[in-house]
C-alpha cells in the first residue's frame, strides 16, 4: 500500500468527493451539483478565496478538507476521511496543510459557517467523532445556532398585508436586475458585502428569487431564497432597515419567498442560522429542526494546547 500522497481537488474529483462525502456524513444528502456550488463556486464572496486539498491513496480518494480564508480570518469548512483511513492522523494533517498556505494576516480559524457560502453554520454535536476532532484541535466552542424548518401545505395570503404597507405608502414586489444600483447602496448603508453577494445569487435563477419593500424609491427591507442549497428549499438572507421596522415588512416578504417555494414544489422550507425565532415562529409556524454548535481558536495555539 502506498502512502497517501495530497493534491489540491478539482472540479473533475466532484464525483469522487460526493461519494467520500456521502460515505462519512451518511445523513446528509450531497450530490455533484450542491458541491460543485459549495467548493467550486464560479466566485467566493468579496475578500474570500477557497480551496480544497484531498488524500489519495492508491488511486482512491481517502480524503478531504475545504479552507476558505478572508484577509484576517479562515474557515476549515466541509471535512471526511474515508471509514479505513480514520485514526491515521490524515485529518489533522489535511486542516494543517490548509491552515500553513493562508497569509500570515490570518489570526483567528473558524470551523464552517463560512459567511455567503455554507454548507453548515456550524458543527452539528450529534456528529460527535467531528467534535472530537476539532476540539483536539484546540477549538473552542463559542456559540450556538439552529436551523428552522417551515412547513409549506397552505400558501401565505399575503393580500390583506400589503394593502395596509401600501396605505403606508409602502410597495412590496420582485427584484430585477435593474434594482442592482438600488442593492448597492441598500446594503451598503445596512447589512454588508456579503449578504449584497448572497442576495445577488437570487438572479441566477430562472426568476428572480429576491422580493423588495420599497417606499418612495427607498429600498426598505429584502428577502431572498434559494441563493444557495437550493435542492433544500432554503430561504434567506432577510433584513429590514432599522428605520422601518414593526411595519410588518419582513412578515409579508417572507410569506413571499415561502409562497414561491411551495409553488416550486417543495414541501418545506429550510430557515438557515435564525436568529429571531420567536418571529418565524409566529410567522410560519418554523420549528427547530437543527442545533449547531460554532468553534473557533487562534491561528496560533495556545501552549496549553499542545
Amino acid at each position: 500500500m502506498s502512502a497517501p500522497h495530497v493534491r489540491p481537488a478539482r472540479p473533475e474529483d466532484l464525483g469522487a468527493l460526493t461519494a467520500l462525502l456521502s460515505d462519512a456524513l451518511p445523513g446528509e444528502h450531497f450530490s455533484q451539483e450542491l458541491l460543485r456550488e459549495k467548493l467550486f463556486p464560479d466566485a467566493w464572496p468579496p475578500g474570500k478565496d477557497g480551496t480544497v486539498l484531498l488524500a489519495e491513496q492508491d488511486g482512491q480518494v481517502i480524503g478531504m478538507q475545504q479552507g476558505v480564508h478572508a484577509r484576517d480570518k479562515g474557515w476549515l469548512g466541509l471535512m471526511a476521511v474515508a471509514a479505513s483511513a480514520r485514526r491515521r492522523g490524515i485529518a489533522r494533517g489535511l486542516a494543517q496543510q490548509v491552515i500553513d498556505a493562508w497569509p500570515e494576516t490570518v489570526s483567528e480559524i473558524e470551523v464552517l459557517a463560512i459567511p455567503g457560502n455554507y454548507f453548515y453554520p456550524g458543527l452539528d454535536p450529534r456528529l460527535t467523532g467531528a467534535l472530537c476532532f476539532v476540539e483536539a484541535l484546540g477549538f473552542e466552542r463559542f456559540r450556538d445556532c439552529v436551523n428552522l424548518v417551515a412547513g409549506l401545505e397552505h400558501p401565505f395570503p399575503t393580500d390583506a398585508e400589503e394593502t395596509r404597507l401600501a396605505a403606508a405608502g409602502v410597495r412590496v414586489r420582485r427584484a430585477t436586475p435593474d434594482d442592482d444600483d438600488l442593492l448597492v447602496r441598500f446594503f451598503d448603508a445596512q447589512f454588508g458585502a456579503d449578504w449584497l453577494y448572497e442576495a445577488r445569487l437570487a438572479f441566477a435563477n430562472p426568476q428572480p428569487c429576491l422580493h423588495l419593500a420599497l417606499r418612495d424609491g427607498e429600498l426598505l427591507g429584502f428577502s431572498a431564497h434559494s441563493t444557495q442549497n437550493r435542492a433544500w428549499g432554503f430561504f434567506g438572507p432577510m433584513g429590514t432597515a432599522p428605520a422601518a421596522r414593526g411595519l410588518g415588512i419582513g412578515r409579508v416578504l417572507l410569506w413571499h419567498c415561502l409562497n414561491d417555494l411551495r409553488a416550486e414544489g417543495h414541501r418545506s422550507a429550510v430557515i438557515p442560522w435564525v436568529g429571531p425565532i420567536s418571529f418565524y415562529h409566529l410567522a410560519v409556524g418554523a420549528v427547530v429542526e437543527r442545533v449547531f454548535w460554532r468553534y473557533r481558536r487562534d491561528r496560533v495555539r495556545k501552549k496549553a494546547d499542545h
